[in-house]
């Protein structure tokens, strides 16, 4: 008899044997396939960079937009101009007094010059000799009877201004008589400063003339016919210097100094109105010494039309009228 571990031996071998046979000749046995529920599904991903940190910008109060500062008013301020921006010239009366008499050096034939009662003159400032545009000067004239005043306020424009700021006022008032005109007060300030402001007061009655900036003021004679830089330029169209030169005793407000002009004729002005003709009165020049020379529009009440600068190096300062608006 065969044993019985033997026996066992033999059917394991032999189960073993018919395992292997189906695996390599038996038909495909396809095994199910394992499908995860979607539940518990689970994707392991790198966390992106945390963004960087960003500085919180600290505000600042935003200033208070600055207005420029008005120019500073004279010690005894004008009755009549208040501002620098030209009014509505007064209604004209029925008794308004007649205008002083023409100038003397007038002839038989010639019609007396009269003076209108309002008039605003723009100007196009220029520098150098090759005229370069540099800004612009506001010119007012108003008349009231026999009474008169005059503002002119010229400022920077364009790029200049970046370097010129602030503007150029200039105020006279006073009488028309018959010898023309005779100041009463002249003011000027030059930028914003207090310390560019300087005036002028006439005392025709004592005699005297004072003028200076603030507390330091200087009181000398009056001569006869003395004028301002303003009332100068009406002075000259009320009594031009035809045939011979005119001494004029004129204040800058600064100091006091005489000056002699002389005609040299009538001219053709080119302005952005057109050609203009006008009486052309120049400054006699000593060597070294500024000269200015003034055209005055013969049709158009002898008003300035173009007013030259030259200083004592020789450079160039014009105002030539680019508008013209009389009432």
């Amino acid at each position: 008899m065969i044993p019985t571990t033997a026996k066992r031996f033999f059917w394991a071998l032999a189960l073993s044997l018919l395992l292997h046979l189906i695996a390599t000749f038996g038909p495909g046995i396809t095994l199910p396939e394992y499908h995860p529920d979607p539940a518990m599904e689970a994707t392991i991903r790198s966390l992106p960079p945390p963004p960087p940190a960003v500085k919180k910008p600290k505000l600042r109060p935003r200033p208070a937009a600055r207005k420029p500062p008005e120019p500073a008013a004279p010690s005894s301020p004008p009755e009549s101009v208040a501002a620098t921006e030209p009014e509505q010239p007064p209604a004209t009366t029925a008794e308004e007094p007649p205008l002083p008499a023409a100038s003397e050096n007038a002839g038989a034939g010639e019609a007396p010059i009269t003076l209108p009662e309002y008039a605003e003159i723009r100007y196009t400032l220029y520098k150098g000799r090759d005229g370069f545009p540099v800004g612009r000067a506001d010119h007012t004239w108003k008349r009231e009877g026999n009474r008169y005043s005059i503002t002119h306020v010229a400022e920077a424009s364009g790029i200049v201004s970046l370097f010129y700021s602030g503007r150029h006022v200039q105020i006279s008032q006073g009488i028309i008589t018959a010898s023309g005109m005779q100041p009463d007060s002249y003011w000027v300030q030059r930028g914003q400063r207090a310390d560019k402001t300087d005036a002028a007061r006439f005392d025709w009655q004592g005699g005297q003339l004072t003028y200076g900036s603030g507390g330091d003021t200087r009181t000398v004679q009056l001569p006869q016919g003395t004028q301002d830089l303003l009332s100068f330029l009406y002075q000259l169209a009320f009594d031009p210097p035809l045939g011979e030169n005119t001494q004029l005793h004129i204040t800058t407000g600064r100091k006091l100094g005489s000056y002699g002009y002389q005609s040299r004729g009538e001219e053709i002005v080119e302005t952005p109105l057109g050609p203009i003709k006008a009486l052309h009165i120049a400054q006699l020049r000593q060597e070294g010494e500024e000269i200015t020379e003034i055209w005055l529009a013969t049709e158009y009440h002898y008003l300035p039309l173009k007013i030259r600068f030259t200083d004592k190096q020789g450079s160039v300062m014009e105002q030539t009228a680019a508008s013209i608006d009389i009432k």
